[in-house]
């Protein structure tokens, strides 16, 4: 592949990336994750036992995972209404483009706050490398997944109607995470090795859990990430088309 094919494409990622930073500071997003944030943080100043390492990592996993799966569905059905995917459709900027610049906007924003809660609760008594791919993976996963939830529905009221059952089973790894219920077959749900990335970045994790977590992580990604791009260019882009 020539480099200056490869340059050009990375070019027009990132001022997609760029454009998306822009509409989520437009439409208010990044006011609402900073406001949540800001929620968080007053938590776990004011309730006593808040800032213990469980609480703090509940706190940040709702953010890669509730805030990317409801951001993503609410900037494409924004884009929606703005007639912004039809013009997509006619545009160079190709699906994985699309996809990875909600990605890695998100997943920015997603840091960002996720950081701030880390510092104010624990200071940097922390592993910021696991929290970081925690975050990040976690917050890749949602977004992809909500990319598949949002290419079916035609309004946000739909779409929060999908929002339990697709978070539903995601949640359930917390019961071992909390030490109230324990079984293998949560290994066999992605957020297990979210919440295990949270153990090493605030606590240890054995080498086992940390690779288990990368390894599901990221198979989970390249999963979700796949069938996003089939639902984006088959119900999305393709309907805008007709």
């Amino acid at each position: 592949m020539p480099k200056h094919y490869i340059k050009q494409e990375s070019l027009k990622l990132l001022k997609t990336i760029i454009w998306d930073l822009k509409f989520a500071i437009r439409y208010n997003i990044v006011t609402v994750a900073v406001v949540i944030t800001a929620l968080y943080t007053i938590i776990i100043k004011l309730v006593p036992g808040a800032d213990i390492p469980e609480v703090v990592a509940s706190l940040i996993f709702s953010d890669p995972t509730m805030l990317g799966f409801i951001f993503t569905g609410a900037m494409v059905l924004f884009e929606k209404d703005a007639n912004t995917l039809q013009a997509l459709a006619i545009t160079p900027v190709k699906p994985w483009q699309y996809l990875w610049s909600k990605a890695v906007s998100l997943t920015l924003i997603a840091l960002f706050c996720s950081f701030g809660i880390t510092i104010i609760a624990r200071g940097i008594n922390a592993n910021f490398l696991w929290l970081s791919l925690s975050v990040t993976l976690s917050s890749f996963l949602f977004i992809f997944i909500g990319f598949i939830g949002v290419s079916r529905v035609k309004t946000f009221n739909q779409y929060i109607i999908l929002i339990p059952l697709f978070m539903l089973p995601t949640v359930l790894p917390l019961a071992d995470f909390y030490g109230l219920y324990h079984t293998s077959l949560f290994y066999l749900i992605p957020t297990q090795g979210s919440l295990l990335l949270f153990k090493a970045a605030f606590k240890t994790a054995t080498c086992f859990e940390i690779v288990y977590s990368l390894v599901i992580l990221t198979l989970s990604v390249t999963v979700a990430y796949i069938l996003a791009e089939k639902h984006y260019t088959k119900f999305i882009i393709g309907k805008t088309r007709k």
